[in-house]
């Protein structure tokens, strides 16, 4: 996310007017909470709200096809010449179009320059940052086509990684020939992986907490807090910060994947957003921090503190293979064990699980007092849940 800047120290101006708030593509829990700290909130919406999202009566929802440019940067222009926004904040990625950074910042209704959250997001551009520190040194190297792939990966050498680059990579350095995607080869970083999640506010980078991610703690598990060193967890903190000071953001959360490799972290990813369930639940259950709530509270210019976690709290994910699910067994036990806080599995009998090589994938929330108390109950998981596929005709 991305947000507004501070046009003056308090919420609300001196005739005690509610401070006017525009909301792009937000969550119903952040909508009712900016307006349950006072804000007088607008929304720009992709899709229709539902009745059941429960947003607040009379709060005003303008519908907006996201992916038009033109007329995503006309509403915004709209809500802040007519109706008097004050602040904006743009959700679930729209802080990265170039149509709200740019017109939000024109309009000084955020802090943020407008390639803070590109800067941070787009692959090519946040590794040109860190390169250029030489802080954190990848070898990278940028193909322009499909047909340049291969040049590249032998310049980088070794085991590699290859991304594919967003339309406008251009805007990065990285012009691609007509009608070809361009793509980004990076050294491959072996090592294990952590989310660091961070709020910002008046440029001051604050560690909401580190999560340890896929196989770093458990395969197939993640741990929040993480349990490193505390010198591991020092040198990843203090990268996630360069970079979000190299990319000039002033406010809002920010993900960051940072991978522990043999010569120090190095960061894999990044994007101006709070991480996306279940990871997101994580940081709440372990310490009561409520994201929504203190996001718009460090909006109204409220102190902002540094969640403490009271207890562990981990996703244990499991992967089915493709096929037609028969049966399943022992999700109510699983409900039942100690700490767990929810089951999520997304199929019922009779229902076909993709075939697209993800297979298919639930999990189970727990918390416990130690990562040990964790490990019995996840092995417990382990041994409840039964499901039997049958293969499809289509399958060898």
């Amino acid at each position: 996310m991305s947000a507004t800047a501070d046009r003056e120290n308090e919420p609300c101006p001196v005739d005690g007017t509610p401070q006017r708030l525009l909301l792009i593509g937000p969550s119903p829990d952040l909508v009712r909470a900016a307006v349950g700290a006072g804000f007088a909130v607008r929304i720009i919406s992709g899709t229709p709200v539902s009745p059941d999202d429960r947003i607040p009566p009379g709060v005003p929802v303008d519908l907006v096809d996201l992916a038009d440019g033109a007329a995503l940067a006309e509403a915004v222009e709209m809500s802040v010449r007519v109706h008097g926004t004050q602040r904006l904040l743009a959700c679930a990625g729209t802080a990265e179009l170039p149509a709200v950074a740019a017109t939000a910042a024109r309009l000084q209704v955020t802090p943020n320059p407008p390639d803070a959250a590109r800067l941070l997001s787009e692959p090519a551009a946040m590794r040109a940052l860190l390169n250029g520190s030489r802080h954190s040194y990848v070898p990278a190297a940028r193909a322009r086509s499909a047909q340049e792939l291969p040049a590249a990966v032998e310049e980088i050498g070794g085991p590699v990684t290859v991304r594919s680059l967003p339309s406008g990579a251009e805007e990065s350095g990285c012009p691609s020939a007509a009608g070809e995607r361009a793509y980004l080869v990076e050294r491959y970083l072996q090592g294990p992986e952590y989310g660091v999640v961070t709020l910002t506010v008046d440029g001051m980078h604050r560690v909401v907490g580190v999560v340890a991610l896929h196989g770093a703690w458990q395969a197939g598990c993640h741990l929040f807090p993480a349990p490193l060193p505390e010198r591991d967890e020092a040198e990843a903190r203090a990268l996630v910060t360069e970079l979000l000071d190299l990319a000039g953001y002033e406010f809002g959360y920010a993900y960051t994947v940072v991978v522990l490799t043999a010569d120090g972290p190095r960061v894999v990813r990044s994007r101006a957003a709070y991480p996306e369930e279940p990871v997101a639940s994580l940081i709440e259950v372990a310490t009561g921090f409520r994201a929504d709530e203190e996001l718009v509270q460090a909006l109204a210019g409220k102190p902002v503190g540094v969640p403490t976690a009271d207890r562990y709290a981990a996703v244990a994910s499991y992967r089915l293979p493709a096929g037609r699910l028969l049966s399943v067994s022992g999700l109510e036990a699983v409900c039942e064990l100690a700490g767990v806080h929810r089951v999520h599995f997304p199929y019922r009998s009779g229902d076909d699980i993709p075939g697209d090589g993800h297979g298919g994938e639930g999990y189970v929330m727990l918390t416990a007092d130690s990562p040990q108390e964790v490990a019995g109950v996840v092995a417990a998981v382990g041994r409840l849940v039964r499901a039997e596929v049958s293969r499809r005709p289509d399958q060898r």
